[in-house]
């Protein structure tokens, strides 16, 4: 098997950064995987004492040769996490036909890079768009049959994908123009959380920066799957209110790490049971149900 490479994404969170690279040179197979730090820079002044923290770290790490090769980039100026994760992965997929891409709040199990090369071995070219270690529903594996599930939502935690999926990604995401008054296509887009159109049109807005959620459609609008797991591989640590993207005080996703797993992949459809409980989870709440129909009211006015 050619495993994957992972691509770490840092920025100003030293004592986060440490954490998930000592996880990941505890997991399997990281003495075999080549290993690409991607370092951004500082937005102000506050920010550089804790940037050159985190250089200091990941050069330290690269020292102890825990990986088969360590690839380090540093960004002078702040790029911001969107323009990093998109500038970063399309670069590592000049070298490489899949990725497994983690940012610096992450711990993952021992057996997470078996997890994640096996299932991108499996699921290239089928109805994947993408995978993901991370499973943030408290399930119960006992009342199911194979270690994962599939939906229409991608995940940004610890997630992998295939170099012919990220070629096809329009980032101008221009068929939002049409998609955005399609009142069909906004209810299947919102299917796995009513947060997904509101997160599009806050984007394409410019009142937002996300990489993740235009991946997302251009899955959505090809029809592609992201693949969970049923025990997840990964912890996040970033509810404290240290990331860009998280706020702090968020507690109900699941925070329990499996370190073992059989190899029990099929080709699937999506849950609807597993839909109903993702869409409870993310975004299933009355304003942001008001937010959507409040949207269509004042394009119908128009």
């Amino acid at each position: 098997m050619n495993l994957a490479p992972v691509i770490l994404f840092t920025f100003n969170r030293p004592k986060h950064t440490l954490k998930t690279l000592n996880a990941l040179m505890n997991s399997k197979l990281s003495e075999l995987t080549v290993l690409y730090i991607f370092s951004d820079g500082p937005r102000n002044e506050k920010d550089i004492k804790f940037v050159n923290e985190v250089k200091k770290c990941i050069h330290s790490i690269k020292k102890q040769n825990k990986f088969s090769e360590v690839h380090i980039h540093e960004n002078n100026e702040n790029k911001g996490l969107a323009k990093s994760v998109i500038d970063g992965v399309t670069q590592v997929f000049s070298k490489h036909n899949s990725v497994i891409v983690l940012e610096d709040d992450l711990i993952v199990s021992r057996d997470y890079l078996e997890y994640m090369n096996a299932a991108l071995s499996f699921y290239k070219d089928t109805n994947a768009g993408s995978i993901t270690g991370y499973n943030p529903l408290k399930l119960d594996s006992k009342k199911y049959k194979f270690r994962t599930y599939s939906i229409q939502r991608n995940c940004s935690f610890g997630w992998g994908t295939w170099k012919d999926i990220w070629d096809k990604i329009d980032w101008d995401v221009k068929l939002y123009s049409s998609y955005r008054k399609d009142f069909a296509a906004r209810k299947r887009f919102n299917q796995a959380g009513y947060d997904r159109s509101i997160r599009l049109d806050r984007q394409m807005k410019k009142d937002a920066q996300s990489w993740s959620i235009r991946f997302g459609f251009n899955l959505f609008m090809m029809n592609k799957l992201t693949y969970y797991p049923i025990n997840s591989k990964i912890t996040p640590i970033g509810w404290d209110g240290s990331g860009t993207h998280v706020a702090s005080g968020i507690n109900n996703f699941n925070t329990k790490i499996d370190n073992c797993w059989s190899d029990i992949f099929e080709i699937q459809d999506e849950n609807v049971h597993i839909k109903h409980k993702m869409r409870t989870l993310y975004g299933y709440k009355y304003k942001d149900k008001l937010k959507e129909y409040i949207f269509w009211i004042r394009n119908l006015i128009k």
